[in-house]
């Protein structure tokens, strides 16, 4: 009879679990509720363009073209590299694994809403003499079998848990578009790298060019003094002309090398591992002519800096719901039930009247803190001056978003007006030391002509190959000022290989979406 009452105890406080469960799930949650920033957008970008190269995107076409802007340029090795990068590259993997971090606490967060059981069994030998009970002669000893489960259970009934939860969420999402930004700016430094790369090659021949052009200036003069119409001086003065072009090789020659391992650094290479792959030389990127820059309001979307920032203010709203629900009384309901006995043949004996073994005990556990000098008020002030430092962050991400993108479009527009003036030049350049050279050789001219229309020609070229560069890697810093490019990480093709690839027996990379994960 007593076992039945026993039972019944232990249903009831079971029944009770769940419906206190039911109470708690709707319960109010203190703190403040999170609404996203309210930001004025302007309705077009500020920076007034003299040359018209954009348009605004709107078309599926045009979306696409800018989730894939390296392919923009036209230039399948730069492409090619920029997705091994997004597939390779160990920053991104870093931060793909701070995102399963962040999933993980959210897990941790979302199982304090429910109870935890715990079940434990143990065999103890005991002895207690006469010294413990103060009876003389006494002297109690045997064994004790048990076996039992407990549970326990922190009511949530002022949401402290449930805004945890909400807390860990948005750390969550927040470290996703975190990797998010790591793909921009990936796919951004592999690019500009790359175009640097090729600038430093186009330099490289230009420099090769004057110096072949100087040595023939070296050799006609040489022809000259043969024949008593040059000096010594002359010869020598050719001779510094060719000596001081050669020195600057050397240098452009390192810089090539450095970009190659910077490259094969950002697609988790070995340093020399594209060496056979890069070192022929390729032209320029060229810019694409125009770019569907869209309106300011897509940023908010597009920026992952500027996601993360939003979630980083959620974040920390709702831990001030956390810190104010540390102010209330904490409930908890536990309860333990088992088996226990000093002899084995009577553990199981829970159905004798006479001698059971089983027992219980049950009941909910208030705990309610009245004085901690201050602690959980000062930890709510510090959780509100976390929000209005996110606030602030926030803020100050959506003006150096739109800042960057104001800054990117007058670099490109000036650096494409400086190419154009910079191509005349060139061929101004040369056409004057093309004459030079011929009236020169005809004796029509002195030396010095010559030597200063090599200059000046070997500079126009120099500076037009400089001007190029910082067009395309301008261009570039524009793309990545929008924030495009993560959305190709979330599913990527698998590229196919140049042929420059194949040559050197590289295979073709696996989809970018292997290392990527959608929050």
């Amino acid at each position: 009879m007593k076992t039945n009452k026993t039972k019944f105890k232990l249903a009831r406080w079971a029944l009770c679990m769940p419906l206190a469960a039911l109470l708690a799930a709707g319960g109010c949650m203190v703190g403040p509720n999170y609404s996203p920033p309210a930001t004025t957008m302007p309705a077009v970008y500020g920076e007034p363009i003299e040359r018209p190269t954009t348009t605004a995107s709107g078309s599926p076409d045009e979306t696409t073209s800018e989730i894939h802007w390296w392919n923009r340029f036209a230039d399948p090795e730069m492409a090619s590299l920029v997705q091994r990068a997004v597939a390779a590259n160990n920053s991104i993997k870093v931060a793909q694994a701070r995102v399963l971090q962040a999933r993980a606490a959210r897990e941790i967060a979302q199982s304090l809403l429910y109870p935890e059981v715990n079940v434990g069994a143990s065999v103890m030998r005991y002895q207690t003499g006469e010294a413990v009970f103060a009876t003389p002669d006494l002297n109690v000893q045997g064994n004790l079998f048990q076996l039992g489960v407990d549970a326990s259970w922190v009511v949530d009934a002022f949401g402290g848990t449930r805004r945890l939860i909400q807390s860990a969420q948005a750390q969550e999402e927040g470290a996703n578009w975190d990797r998010r930004q790591v793909i921009v700016v990936v796919a951004a430094e592999t690019a500009r790298a790359y175009v640097e790369l090729r600038g430093a090659q186009r330099q490289l021949e230009v420099a090769r060019a004057t110096l072949s052009e100087q040595q023939q200036t070296l050799a006609v003069t040489r022809e000259k003094q043969r024949n008593g119409m040059a000096s010594e001086l002359e010869i020598a003065r050719a001779k510094t002309e060719v000596q001081a072009t050669a020195a600057d090789i050397p240098p452009i020659q390192q810089a090539i090398r450095e970009y190659i391992h910077v490259l094969s650094t950002l697609l988790a290479l070995e340093p020399m591992a594209l060496s056979s792959e890069l070192t022929p030389s390729a032209p320029i990127p060229g810019a694409p002519r125009e770019l569907a820059i869209g309106v300011p309001s897509d940023l908010l979307r597009r920026r992952p800096d500027i996601q993360a920032a939003e979630r980083e203010l959620a974040r920390s709203t709702a831990m001030v719901g956390v810190a104010t629900a540390a102010m209330f009384p904490q409930m908890v309901l536990g309860g333990a039930a088992g088996l226990a006995s000093r002899k084995t043949g009577d553990l199981f004996n829970g159905n004798s009247s006479d001698n059971p073994s089983d027992y219980y005990v049950a009941g909910p556990f208030i705990n309610w803190t009245l004085f901690d000098a201050g602690r959980r008020k000062a930890a709510v002030k510090l959780t509100e001056a976390e929000v209005d430092a996110a606030k602030a962050s926030y803020s100050d991400t959506v003006l150096r978003a739109f800042s960057e993108v104001e800054s990117a479009l007058v670099a490109v527009d000036r650096a494409r007006a400086q190419v154009n003036e910079l191509e005349l030049l060139s061929a101004s350049a040369r056409e004057a030391l093309n004459i030079a050279q011929n009236d020169y050789r005809m004796g029509l001219l002195d030396q010095f002509t010559v030597i200063d229309a090599q200059r000046q020609s070997s500079r126009a070229d120099m500076l037009l190959a400089q001007g190029q560069i910082a067009l395309t890697a301008d261009v570039v810093s524009l793309y990545e000022a929008f924030g495009g490019g993560w959305e190709y990480a979330e599913a990527a093709p698998a590229t196919q290989p140049t042929s420059r690839q194949q040559a050197a027996g590289i295979k073709p990379s696996g989809a970018a979406v292997e290392i990527s994960m959608k929050g």
